[in-house]
């Protein structure tokens, strides 16, 4: 065989490699890089590549609720790899990829050496260069041809329905990587409150920034880290004004409206190129328009919410009443649901009675006692306790959880885990939402009757390091919140 080879194709960019002890989170952070759209990871004693994760492949892996930093990239990466050399004439390399179908491939050198990767792009790239995709490229000329013919606005020159996807205001993470599982949806358009309007937009990059940070997706609101830096233009704004708007603008996304104001279809960044692409092809100077038509002005900004009941600003810190934090916890213990729910894990289930939660905060310690019940013991109180720190330890980031909490023994042994866990993070998203705009939470602890949180200028550090939001150095409680006794003598 001779010609083309795969050697011709540019393999080198599109992924970066992680360890074999890589976790979720360090993946996220990788897949977080614009240029990256698979990780590779490395086999045994970091050798060799044993598997893939694709952007697709880690948002499937998130929707299933896995702690990002607890599960390892090796044991959810796919492993169905093919192998080519690069001197593999073309043509013989795309009738291998499409009769294998594999998760990924890898080029290799003569020697066996790792040379680079083989991406969609390049495989799309391989099938047009080696010649099989003739008759594709005829019918793409008849849909240029018939493009050229069509009104040259923003309306009818590009395809607005796709890429993208609605979720409510309420939706957590969890539920935005479900949505953005599917290939063709690149961008999650959120819900105002009450369901009107459009009050901003999570991207795939962002997306993936935000998991790399350890969150938990099931307790995360999408709407406290989605993008609402929108711009909205008129459907019937011609092309080359919509493009200087947009390159002046940079938003974080582009919604397109009629000239009634509703909501006509996202204009992403692939479109935004497809629009440069048919102006240079009528020939029309992009970066010179004699006017612009001025895009449509967004809706009144919401009123500003009421001020928070219980919660009294002493100097820089924050007393938050037991009332107040056993409220944010049953938000979040139930989802927002009415009523007992049910928590499943590993084939066991547990009947949680959230309106028994109740929480007595003294002397540095915090209590939560919940009804739980289940077929085995039926239905009994379980009490976690943690040690958070007295008052006078106001640059307190140490906690400890209590290593046998109290109730009944297989309701302890099978769900005290899991209620540490959510109520340790419900503390930490009280904490993160009490904070202010430009301000971190930097130091915990309880009081008589109530939590108090330390609050900072974000980014002040002092010689010791202290300084650092508290929701970045106790967010692990597998790792970083450990069984330590209390000062006292344990806690009781």
């Amino acid at each position: 065989m001779s010609g083309p080879t795969v050697s011709l194709l540019e393999l080198r960019d599109e992924f970066a490699f992680v360890r074999n002890d890589a976790n979720f989170a360090d993946v996220g952070r990788s897949l977080g890089q614009t240029s990256v759209k698979v990780i590779l990871v490395r086999g045994k004693k970091n050798k060799g590549v044993a598997g893939v994760i694709s952007q697709t492949h880690f948002l499937k892996v998130c929707a299933t609720g896995i702690n990002p930093v607890s599960t390892l990239a090796r044991n959810q990466m796919q492993a169905n790899l093919l192998r080519l050399r690069d001197d593999t004439p073309l043509d013989h390399a795309v009738e291998v990829i499409q009769e294998k179908n594999p998760d990924a491939v890898l080029v290799l050198s003569g020697e066996s050496k790792f040379v680079g990767y083989l991406s969609p792009e390049d495989f799309r790239q391989l099938k047009i260069t080696s010649g099989t995709k003739g008759r594709m490229g005829k019918v793409a000329e008849k849909v240029i041809a018939a493009a050229q013919d069509a009104p040259q606005d923003v309306f009818h020159s590009l395809d607005l329905g796709d890429e993208f996807a609605f979720i409510r205001n309420d939706a957590v993470f969890s539920d935005a990587s479900r949505i953005l599982a599917p290939v063709h949806v690149k961008v999650i358009l959120v819900r105002a409150k009450k369901g009107k309007g459009i009050a901003g937009v999570l991207t795939e990059p962002e997306f993936l920034k935000v998991c790399a940070t350890g969150i938990n997706p099931n307790k995360t609101f999408v709407s406290k880290h989605m993008l609402t830096d929108l711009l909205r233009i008129r459907s019937d704004t011609p092309l080359e004004e919509a493009v200087k708007i947009i390159g002046e603008k940079d938003p974080d996304a582009v919604l397109v409206l009629s000239p009634e104001n509703k909501f006509v279809g996202y204009l992403s960044p692939a479109d935004y190129n497809e629009a440069l692409e048919l102006l240079k092809k009528k020939e029309i100077e992009v970066f010179d328009v004699p006017s612009i038509k001025p895009e449509i002005a967004p809706p009144p900004p919401p009123p500003p919410p009421p001020p928070k009941q219980e919660i009294l600003l002493i100097d820089d810190v924050l007393n938050v009443s037991q009332k107040n934090v056993v409220e944010h916890l049953a938000k979040i213990l139930s989802e927002g649901k009415d009523g007992p729910v049910i928590w499943q894990e590993d084939g066991s289930d547990v009947l949680v009675h959230v309106s028994t939660l109740a929480a007595v905060f003294h002397d540095g310690l915090a209590s939560f006692t919940i009804d739980m019940e289940c077929d085995q013991c039926g239905r009994g109180p379980l009490v976690v306790r943690f040690y958070l720190g007295p008052k006078n330890e106001l640059s307190n980031m140490v906690a400890a959880k209590e290593e046998a909490p109290a109730g009944h023994p297989i309701l302890v042994g099978r769900w005290a885990g899991p209620l540490q866990d959510a109520i340790w993070y419900g503390l930490l998203d009280l904490v993160s939402f009490t904070a202010g705009e430009g301000q971190d939470a930097v130091g915990m602890g309880a009081d008589e009757g109530n939590l108090w949180i330390r609050i900072s200028e974000s980014g002040q550090l002092n010689s010791n390091g202290w300084g650092r939001p508290i929701t970045e150095v106790l967010r692990s409680p597998g790792t970083l919140l450990v069984d330590i006794p209390n000062p006292k003598g344990g806690i009781k």
